[in-house]
């Protein structure tokens, strides 16, 4: 199993309690974590701190964008392939996933703790 430990981690999430949580569930582990609610300023911070996340928490979709087409943005901007994981209690967007509607890894919520972290050690393994 992958080392998470010492990881930097994307998370991107509108919701703040969400996001706040799921930050620090990830600095408990070790992992660096670049966190924030839109793309840009993430993208930012990367710049300024000169990072290159190895694991994404994206949204599957945000209304705009499927989290293919987040990654991709992220992909761009280091030159290199990404994997990513979203979460969702949508039921729909979990279907279209195993149907091959798009790709990552999906989780469903509620998410434990251990479910996240076979998920980034699986998302680690295909980096």
């Amino acid at each position: 199993m992958p080392e998470i430990k010492g990881n930097t981690i994307v998370v991107l999430e509108q919701n703040a309690v969400l996001r706040l949580g799921i930050e620090a569930l990830l600095e408990s582990w070790e992992c660096q974590v670049i966190a924030g609610d839109n793309l840009e300023d993430i993208l930012a911070s990367m710049r300024e701190d000169q990072l290159r996340p190895t694991v994404l928490l994206l949204p599957p979709t945000n209304g705009q964008q499927t989290g293919d087409e987040l990654a991709r943005r992220f992909e761009a901007e280091v030159g290199a392939s990404i994997p990513w994981i979203g979460i969702t209690g949508d039921c729909s967007l979990l279907q279209r996933w195993r149907a091959g509607a798009f790709g990552g890894l999906l989780l469903e919520m509620p998410c434990s703790p251990d479910t996240l972290r076979a998920a980034l050690s699986e998302a680690l393994r295909q980096e």
